[in-house]
């Protein structure tokens, strides 16, 4: 315990120092929600045994640490996730930034596997339900030359996600697939984010070189419109993001590193996606 404590001081560490030297700066999506893994804890296929899995995400407008952990209870899992952030506002040249929790997560999951597989693959498969908890602030602003600009940290509402996915597996690869649905709640102004699909498929070479497995992802993003009240809002879009991964063994479990790369938007709404850097540790390998 005290040596992922040490780990997650230095990731966070770390993700401080590259959040204040990144130069780069761009309207980025205020909607927080909106990320690599929608709010889900933890990826609990394989887990066997309690895994504290931290995590960084890193871009030019936004910094957050995932402290998710999950608890196995033989076939179901259950997980939490708080998440700590960084949001960055901009006026011309001036910069400023607000640190605080996002929203937490709270999942039950149900897995099990095929007795003979599928061919010659182990075939697991999961059945996930998560909650996300409006525990981030989502009127928080800083105040740059006397004006007040939002840094949301959450987006105000309880959202439930209902989550399915399968696992196959040899000795040297393995194929991820991943389906998700997000039902968004209303926030305390009767506004209600549209409602999100995502896809997410994964193909995994194990034992790449001594130590090293590579990952090659790409996963889809679908909202549709939100309301105001009585009022429709047209912001609904379609993502897609390729999503390469390392996966590196260390004396500690292994390590991670990966890039979200935009590859396709489509959206009624304006706005700026970036490159976003992503690494952490985890045990459950």
């Amino acid at each position: 315990m005290k040596k992922m404590l040490i780990t997650i001081a230095l990731i966070l560490a770390i993700a401080l120092v590259f959040g204040e030297e990144w130069e780069e700066r761009s309207n980025v999506l205020a909607e927080p929600s909106i990320s690599y893994d929608l709010n889900r804890p933890i990826e609990t296929i394989n887990i066997t045994q309690p895994e504290l899995a931290p995590e960084m995400e890193l871009s030019s407008g936004r910094q957050a640490m995932s402290i998710p952990f999950a608890y196995p209870f033989g076939n179901f899992v259950v997980g939490i996730n708080l998440p700590v952030q960084r949001i960055t506002a901009t006026a011309g040249e001036k910069v400023k930034s607000a640190i605080g929790i996002g929203d937490a997560a709270i999942s039950g999951s149900y897995r099990s596997y095929l007795i003979n597989g599928i061919g010659s693959w182990t075939c697991n498969y999961e059945a996930d339900l998560s909650v996300k908890l409006p525990t981030g602030d989502k009127e928080k602003t800083v105040k740059i030359n006397s004006v007040d600009y939002g840094t949301p940290m959450g987006t105000g509402s309880l959202d439930f996600t209902a989550a399915g996915n399968v696992l196959l597996g040899t000795d040297n690869r393995e194929i991820f697939a991943d389906v998700k649905y997000r039902l968004n709640g209303k926030d305390k102004d009767k506004a209600r984010n549209g409602n999100m699909l995502s896809i997410k498929a994964r193909y995994g070479f194990l034992d790449f070189e001594p130590k090293f497995d590579g990952y090659l992802g790409l996963q889809a993003v679908i909202t549709g419109d939100g309301k105001s009240g009585s009022t429709d809002i047209e912001s609904s879009m379609f993502l897609l993001d390729l999503v390469p991964e390392l996966h590196y063994l260390t004396g500690l479990g292994m390590f991670k590193i990966g890039f979200s790369m935009p590859m396709y938007t489509d959206a009624k709404i304006k706005f700026t996606r970036e490159y976003t850097v992503r690494f952490g540790f985890s045990k459950k390998y």
